[in-house]
């Protein structure tokens, strides 16, 4: 499947999980902003998401070989440019393998332009698996 439809079928997910979540999700029209959507919490705080996603694994001798999940984090065409954290605040990684999205708030990103996540490893210290299945993120007021 294209890279753009999967990216599609990443977003929707996104957007069905945070409606279960009692989240308001907001799609602007065309693809040309920075972020996907918008989402807003019962208290009306709006957060900017950016979704991304990955379908398997690579391999990772270095780490037991348990594999990782990349996610690119950054965007463009040409020239591939760290999220900026000015214009989206939380990035909504998915793995599909895993069915799992971690929803990374942007500055612990720390400008990486991929990161890896390791959801089928219960035991990993990594850095951004404190931030799987976290939906209480947008809970923030």
């Amino acid at each position: 499947m294209i890279t753009k439809r999967k990216g599609y079928l990443y977003e929707q997910k996104f957007f069905s999980e945070a409606l279960g979540h009692g989240l308001e999700v907001f799609v602007p029209l065309g693809d040309y902003l920075p972020q996907d959507c918008l989402v807003m919490n019962t208290a009306g705080k709006i957060f900017k998401v950016q979704v991304k996603g990955t379908e398997s694994k690579s391999k990772d001798k270095a780490r037991g070989g348990l594999g990782r999940y990349m996610v690119t984090t950054s965007s463009g065409t040409a020239s591939k440019e760290t999220i900026d954290c000015t214009k989206v605040d939380v990035l909504a990684a998915y793995v599909e393998d895993e069915n799992t999205f971690y929803n990374i708030p942007c500055m612990e990103l720390d400008g990486a332009k991929r990161i890896g996540l390791y959801p089928h490893n219960p035991d990993s210290k990594a850095k951004h698996e404190k931030f799987k299945d976290c939906w209480d993120i947008f809970k923030t007021p």
